[in-house]
């Protein structure tokens, strides 16, 4: 066949022979594949042969072959070639418009409410009468007949109209570094409930802006009533907010960048390095002179205290006052128990000038107890041998600890296990010795200890730092941020003075000067780590 003419007839069939592979995969990643597969086949035969009485039966025999071939490589379907005469019916891409008609029809039902999609399904599939689906529902007739109309015009607008798939759905975003600010419930943090990459899209999708279901949807390229009963699930637990027939994502969600995280790390290097000279010699002096009669040190270790005295004091509010950390105004009170600000972080395709896992830490992480008098603090870093977070860090920990140093359990069978458990912390060691950091104290909260007490105030000077890097915070990381989050971004950047990220960097400086040392191998099991006790481990 001449060229020019196959071309033309290429030209004619492209979009049709794409429906049909549409139709057979329901995939728009297979029947890109699928359509080029059976483009490039039917492209090659038709400049084979010299003439072609039927082109429409010849191109859906090819057609039928290629799908048959590419069901079996990807072993999707049995399927059976089609062999002997031509098929000499009626134009095939006809059936491919009708199954593209059904197909569009089924997403538009999909997009309605879930009462008129219910109520639809009812009257037209399972042929119930208005009166019979008003009593089923418990709705009045009228409202049955609005509902019918309603989803009709609602059908025939949405039958005429082009969907388009948004970015989400071509290239799909993935969280990383979920938690949570507060106390977690029942059913976890925002890690559990965002745990599916699907769940974080859909939350993601209504981060910048509100959206209803079927706006979320279509941003995603996904049925609405999937994206229905995703929406139910993190708006009932405070993931979302409802207003109207719109929904937005109530996560703190970063998206950063490159030079966004690099000029972040300059500063947070530079006021940490202040706040090393400023504040950390009257800091020492305190931690020094504290009475060593009411601390429990491991090994008598000094180095041990420090660790833990100045990670704490370094978060416990008292290196300035001037920007109080305001953040809990946000917190979520949700249905599970839990009562904390989810956050989230873009996960990051690109490398920077400096090595992120030296800053990492989680915390601060406190503890209590309804049986003992005791309460704990903890941070994990990259300094200490724990390699869990959060969820390994129980209360329960800290009661067996208590009970072994104050001999209320001995070394018999039905406390093997609490014996396991604290070895296997590592807060007691192979010869039974506790391995963290004990502070006696009778005050019913850390906050209210001697300790904390004996901490320095930071004073005018940190004030004015603090505030200074709140605004330089502020106002790098709200242009990241949508409108609904800047005033809890504003409370966070805030109050980054005495937070992690600078904490870490003041850490690291202390151990490159030699304030610090690095904790034995024995001992990182229990490194930033204090307990509360009124009675101490001998």
């Amino acid at each position: 066949m001449d060229k020019a003419l196959a071309d033309s007839i290429i030209c004619e069939y492209t979009d049709k022979l794409f429906g049909f592979a549409m139709s057979k995969t329901r995939s728009l990643v297979r029947a890109e594949e699928l359509a080029s597969r059976i483009t490039l086949e039917v492209y090659s035969s038709l400049l084979r042969r010299d003439s072609i009485e039927n082109i429409p039966g010849y191109i859906h025999r090819v057609a039928q072959n290629v799908w048959a071939r590419y069901t079996d490589e990807y072993r999707r379907s049995p399927y059976t070639h089609i062999d002997g005469d031509i098929w000499d019916g009626e134009d095939f891409t006809e059936a491919i418009e009708q199954s593209e008609t059904f197909a569009k029809l089924r997403l538009e039902i999909a997009h309605l409410s879930e009462i008129r999609r219910k109520i639809l399904v009812l009257h037209y599939y399972d042929n119930r009468k208005i009166e019979q689906i008003a009593s089923e529902l418990g709705i009045p007739q009228g409202t049955v007949k609005w509902h019918l109309h309603g989803a009709k015009s609602s059908l025939k607008e949405g039958m005429h109209q082009m969907r388009t798939m948004g970015t989400l759905g071509i290239r799909p975003i993935e969280f990383c570094n979920m938690g949570h600010d507060g106390r977690c419930g029942s059913k976890g943090d925002t890690a559990d409930f965002l745990a599916r990459r699907l769940t974080q899209n859909i939350a993601y999708a209504a981060y910048h802006r509100p959206r209803t279901v079927g706006e979320i949807a279509d941003e995603l390229g996904i049925s609405p009533i999937f994206a229905a009963d995703e929406v139910k699930v993190l708006e009932e637990y405070g993931f979302m907010d409802k207003q109207g027939d719109k929904y937005r994502t109530n996560i703190y969600i970063s998206a950063p960048t490159k030079e966004y995280d690099e000029a972040c790390h300059r500063l947070f290097c530079r006021y940490a390095s202040e706040i090393r000279r400023l504040y950390i010699p009257r800091l020492l002096d305190a931690l020094r002179s504290f009475d060593h009669s009411r601390v429990y040190i491991p090994d008598g270790d000094e180095n041990l205290w420090l660790w833990s005295g100045i990670a704490y004091a370094l978060g416990c509010g008292k290196l300035s006052r001037a920007v109080p950390d305001e953040s809990h105004q946000f917190s979520v009170k949700r249905k599970d128990g839990g009562d904390f600000i989810a956050f989230a972080t873009l996960c990051r395709d690109y490398t920077v000038d400096y090595d992120r896992s030296k800053y990492e830490c989680c915390g601060d992480m406190t503890r209590g107890s309804g049986k003992y008098p005791i309460c704990s603090w903890q941070i994990t870093t990259g300094y200490d041998s724990r390699e869990t977070g959060w969820r390994d860090n129980l209360f329960t920990d800290y009661e067996y600890l208590y009970e072994f140093f104050t001999g209320k359990i001995a070394k018999t069978p039905e406390n093997i296990e609490k014996y396991e458990r604290l070895r296997k912390k590592g807060y007691l060691s192979e010869d039974d010795r506790v391995n963290l950091v004990c502070v006696q104290d009778t005050a019913k909260w850390m906050s209210d200890s001697a300790l904390v007490n004996a901490i320095p105030e930071g004073g005018a000077g940190m004030d004015a730092l603090a505030e200074e890097l709140g605004e330089e915070m502020y106002r790098m990381t709200r242009a990241l941020m949508p409108e609904h989050m800047h005033p809890l971004c504003k409370a966070y950047t805030r109050s980054a003075f005495h937070g992690n990220e600078i904490r870490m960097r003041v850490i690291e400086q202390l151990v490159a000067d030699g304030t610090l040392t690095l904790p034995k191998p024995c001992q990182a099991a229990g490194l930033t780590t204090l307990l509360w006790t009124d009675i101490l481990p001998e």
